[in-house]
């Protein structure tokens, strides 16, 4: 590792990549070594009568590491003649002690970075700061990284089998300490779609995105959990494990913050009671929009015989809704919609016009009984929208699997890799 004046003339001052690169390597190698060769003299020895495993035979194994791969003696054994006679399976140490034929670390590295990034990318990056790391190889990192999401899956499943969860209704018993935002447990769930793989039935499939925290806005913490499909028994198992997750214990507020979707507002009757759905005020304000948007427009340059006041009617729906008087807010719209003078708006406009307040009518009948009182839950620092569940759509789902890398998925891969 020695540098020429010439090399320090250039600015090559310490070790570069290669050569930190070639010293890892070597120390990785004489570690791993070292230490496979003592497992397999602990497994040599038996535990029952202090006697001496026989070897069958010698072979080698190769262990991939995060710094390269090493290759060590594996040699297989049979169990004591002493203390199990007459039987003939082998037992191979390097096998138990490495049963990926990869470390754990570098299997936790791989899923990683093949679930943040693609796994060409992945592979690249790998290759250029690790010994070893073949960029070819994405394809390895990308069945390492489902091998991962496999075994968590698996995981999940036994705690879903096994995990019983008491969801009668327990009223609070403590005294009510106003503005205490740690007594409410919130919900923000959200949906997205992924496109499938050519050839099924459909052409995309929808995936579940939650994410639960505890206290009101700008709470720090919190758990994250994603899968496809919208199983309500899934769901709900999910959502109870986030609760624990949080310190619930059957005490405090249980919010759940979704848009207008039926699979998600029936998550409300599946947790512990008492519970409330409240329906993201984004969308109501995205529904409001539009309509805002023309009597904005009509009020610059009114036609003559136009509605007066419109833009301020207008207004007085928002607020009407963003204080929870939802039925004076429909009343507000009917009167809008019943008005003649609309007409002298123009066809085209008269029709988009009347066309976004059936919507915005539709939408809140539909969601009359999830509409709360926004402005109190703001002015008292509550949660009143699902902006955590929808970054996480967009990092999880759009920047992954959709958008920035246009794949098709299969249910299967997606759940491995969420």
């Amino acid at each position: 590792m020695e540098k020429n004046f010439e090399d320090l003339a250039d600015g090559s001052v310490g070790l570069s990549i290669d050569d930190g690169k070639a010293i890892l390597a070597s120390l990785q190698r004489h570690l791993v070594q070292q230490q496979s060769s003592l497992y397999i003299l602990f497994r040599r020895h038996c535990q029952g009568c202090g006697g001496t495993r026989p070897i069958k035979d010698y072979s080698t194994r190769t262990i991939q590491t995060v710094y390269g791969a090493v290759t060590v003696p594996s040699p297989r054994l049979y169990p004591c003649r002493h203390c199990i006679p007459g039987v003939d399976f082998t037992i191979t140490p390097v096998s138990e002690l490495c049963p990926d034929r990869a470390t754990p670390e570098l299997m936790a590295l791989n899923a990683k970075l093949g679930a943040m990034m693609p796994y060409r990318t992945a592979a690249d990056v790998l290759a250029e700061f690790l010994p070893e790391q073949s960029p070819k190889s994405f394809t390895t990192l990308r069945h390492r990284t489902l091998a991962v999401g496999r075994r968590l899956e698996e995981k999940e499943k036994l705690r879903m089998f096994h995990e019983k969860s008491d969801t009668r209704e327990r009223r609070q018993g403590e005294l009510l300490l106003p503005g205490d935002l740690e007594r409410e447990f919130v919900l923000s769930i959200d949906t997205a779609h992924i496109p499938k793989v050519r050839g099924r039935e459909t052409r995309s499939f929808e995936a579940v995105i939650c994410h639960a925290s505890r206290g009101g806005v700008g709470s720090k913490g919190g758990t994250l959990f994603v899968f496809p499909g919208t199983s309500r028994t899934r769901m709900r198992a999910e959502a109870l494990h986030a609760l624990t997750y949080l310190g619930y214990q059957g005490k405090g507020e249980i919010t759940v913050i979704s848009d207008g979707a039926e699979c998600l507002k029936r998550l409300k009757t599946a947790l512990p009671q008492p519970a409330t759905h409240i329906l993201d005020w984004f969308h109501i304000a995205m529904k409001l929009r539009p309509i805002e948007q023309i009597a904005a427009s009509v009020s610059r340059r009114p036609p003559p015989d136009a509605p007066d006041n419109l833009a301020e009617t207008v207004e007085s729906v928002r607020w009407l809704l963003w204080n929870g008087q939802t039925d004076r807010a429909l009343d507000l719209i009917n009167h809008l919609l019943r008005l003649s003078k609309l007409e002298a708006l123009g066809s085209t406009i008269c029709h988009l016009f009347r066309q976004g307040l059936m919507n915005l009518t539709t939408y809140i009948e539909q969601n009359r009984s999830s509409i709360a009182n926004y402005g109190e839950r703001y002015r008292a620092g509550k949660r009143i929208a699902s902006t955590s569940a929808e970054a996480s759509v967009n990092n999880l789902v759009a920047r992954r699997m959709v958008k920035k890398q246009q794949m098709r998925w299969t249910e299967k891969g997606a759940n491995l890799l969420l």
